[in-house]
Formats: C-alpha cells, sequence, structure tokens
C-alpha cells in the first residue's frame, strides 16, 4: 500500500502540522479547470454503509469516498463508522474558528493575539491561509464508531471528549481504547492520515495529508458543495425536482442555484429544503398540475424564523421564486410553520 511507512509512523505517535508548513504544500488541481478536477459524492448514495449525522454536508471527494467504504469493510459487520463532518463551506469554517477564537479570548484576555491564535488552530483550521482547511476541499471527515445496532461506541471514558482529543491520549479507559483503536487502524489502514490532535479527523489528499506524510504537493483544494434539493426530514412535502449549481467555469465557485419542484395535489401544503446555497441568488420553479392554490410562499432564515418571499412570478399552475438564503439548510414552504417548541409542546430549554 502506498504511503505505509507513513502509516507506522502515524501508528506511533502522529505528525505535526504546522501552518507555515501547510502553507508550502503545491495543491496541483489549481493548475485544471473546474470540470477537470476530481468531483465530490454524496456519501449518502456512495457510502450506503456509513451513517451520517443530518447536519453534516454530505460531500466528499470520490477517492476519499471510496477510502472511507474501505475502512468499513475492515471493521467488518460487528462496527459501523458514523461521518460527522465531511465537506464544509468555507463560512461555516469561518464561524466555528471565529466562535473558538472569541471563547480562548474571553477565557484568556492576558494572552497574545499569537498565542490565541496558535490555540485556536489547534482545533480549527484556519481560513485565512494560502492553505485551505481539509473539509473545506472534500477531503477530510470527521467519524465516530457505532456498534451493529447503531449505539455509538466509548472512545474517550473517563475524559471528555476535547479532554481526550489526543489520538494517542493515555487518559482513557482500557474499552474507550480499544474501541479508538479499532477506527484509527482502519482508517489508516483504508490510507487516510489522521490529525493527531482530533482522533476523529482523518483526511487524504488536503494540504494536511501531504504534510503528516511527507509530501510537497498535494491533489485537493479548496472546493465547493452543490446546491442540494433535500425532501429527506419529517417536514418535507414536495415532490420529484432538479437542480442546478452555476459555477464560475475555472475555480468552480457557485454564482448562482435554479431549481424545479413538483408539489404533489394530494399534499395540501408544500415544503422543501434548498441547502448549501447560502448567499446565492435562487430561481425555484414550483409546479401544481391541480391548480397553485397561494400565492405566499416563506423562506426559512438563519436565525430560525420564516419571511415572505418576496420575488415571484405565478402562472395558474406554476409559480418561480427568487431568493437568496442566508442559511446553509435553508426551507420553502407554503405556509409559516410552528415553531419546534410550540409544534412539541416545549416551553424553553435547550439540549
Amino acid at each position: 500500500m502506498a504511503h505505509r511507512p507513513h502509516m507506522r509512523r502515524m501508528l506511533k505517535q502522529g505528525a505535526p502540522e504546522p501552518i507555515a508548513a501547510l502553507n508550502k504544500v503545491r495543491i496541483t488541481e489549481y493548475t485544471l479547470p473546474w470540470e477537470a478536477r476530481e468531483p465530490l459524492v454524496d456519501i449518502r448514495t456512495h457510502c450506503p454503509s456509513i451513517a451520517v449525522i443530518p447536519t453534516c454536508c454530505p460531500f466528499l471527494r470520490r477517492r476519499v469516498a471510496d477510502m472511507l467504504n474501505r475502512a468499513q469493510e475492515l471493521l467488518g459487520d460487528r462496527y459501523r463508522l458514523q461521518a460527522r463532518a465531511a465537506m464544509r463551506t468555507l463560512a461555516h469554517q469561518k464561524r466555528g474558528w471565529d466562535a473558538y477564537f472569541a471563547r480562548m479570548q474571553a477565557e484568556h484576555p492576558e494572552w497574545p493575539l499569537s498565542t490565541l491564535r496558535r490555540a485556536t488552530n489547534r482545533y480549527f483550521a484556519p481560513y485565512d491561509q494560502k492553505a485551505p482547511p481539509g473539509h473545506c476541499t472534500g477531503g477530510a471527515v470527521d467519524v465516530a464508531l457505532l456498534d451493529a445496532d447503531g449505539q455509538e461506541l466509548d472512545l474517550c471514558s473517563p475524559m471528555g471528549r476535547w479532554d481526550a482529543a489526543y489520538t494517542w491520549s493515555d487518559r482513557i479507559g482500557p474499552e474507550a481504547r480499544a474501541n479508538r483503536m479499532r477506527m484509527v487502524h482502519a482508517m489508516l489502514e483504508a490510507g487516510f492520515s489522521n490529525c493527531r490532535e482530533e482522533y476523529w479527523h482523518y483526511s487524504w489528499g488536503d494540504s494536511a495529508w501531504a504534510v503528516r506524510v511527507g509530501e510537497k504537493e498535494c491533489p485537493y483544494g479548496l472546493t465547493y458543495a452543490p446546491a442540494t434539493l433535500e425532501r429527506d426530514f419529517p417536514e418535507a412535502s414536495a415532490g420529484s425536482g432538479s437542480i442546478t449549481t452555476h459555477r464560475e467555469a475555472l475555480t468552480g465557485k457557485p454564482l448562482r442555484v435554479e431549481a424545479c419542484c413538483e408539489w404533489p395535489v394530494h399534499l395540501p401544503v408544500f415544503r422543501v429544503g434548498i441547502y448549501w446555497a447560502e448567499d446565492l441568488p435562487v430561481s425555484l420553479k414550483i409546479r401544481r398540475s391541480g391548480g397553485m392554490p397561494v400565492r405566499d410562499f416563506y423562506l426559512l432564515d438563519v436565525k430560525g424564523e420564516w419571511r415572505p418571499i418576496e420575488g415571484r412570478s405565478c402562472t395558474a399552475e406554476e409559480v418561480t421564486l427568487h431568493f437568496t438564503p442566508d442559511a446553509e439548510r435553508a426551507q420553502v414552504a407554503s405556509y409559516v410553520p410552528e415553531p419546534p417548541s410550540a409544534r412539541d409542546g416545549v416551553t424553553g430549554g435547550s439540549s
């Protein structure tokens, strides 16, 4: 297997990945137009044996997704990998980095900027460097380990997740260590490299992978998830449809989104998700063969509020909506849904 000496080295103690070293790695796909670069695949369909949490942006590069399938094969039927994070937008990465930096700043007001940045970079790849964060390349995935019944296995006890984040921690118990090493060995044997500061983070093909295994170049640079038309959530009430992300030819940067969707005549209301289209102009055409019973549609925004969609054109059986989502997982509905607390009879609190 390629890079097996590097795998043996990482099995001992991992490898450091300083930002300066990441920035020196040459990203080879930047010489190629977007269409010639390795595509992203949806791991919900490409990796059917992998459990994918609902909040995960479910895209990885095709080779990385194939490697994830290989890791699952190595684990066998008694264990199942769960993808907790895969592709991330740069905006998502920025929110995470900024929030952790603010937390460190509040907890350690005496620290200089350089120390605060180093502390934040330990767990969140910076978004303002030449080397893009691994998750923003489609080459990185965060995983957990489940048993055959889908229950998450212990990887940390008696410590908390962050307290035991170091892959080779000697502070975890025998059962947690056995489970963790089972996952680590499967991922490394499949070809991944591990970020030693986070037992859950693995990658191939990004700048961090290159530094860990001693390469001077890597295939993957910054990439962009395709917008998706989502109907696989409990409140969805939409029929078949299609969606297209229009991009810059060279970089693949998204420019706008066009989608169309059926509103089945047997459903009294309409609701569909438009995911991974944050800050992009969206044109959504909704067709209903039995006639369009309403003219008002609403967009779920980043604050969890439903606001009317002003831009629209209508015919008897079709409406075209024009809007720009400000959330990664936006939704469109023909009504204003009750908030979860009202629907579930909950008056307050959070988990």
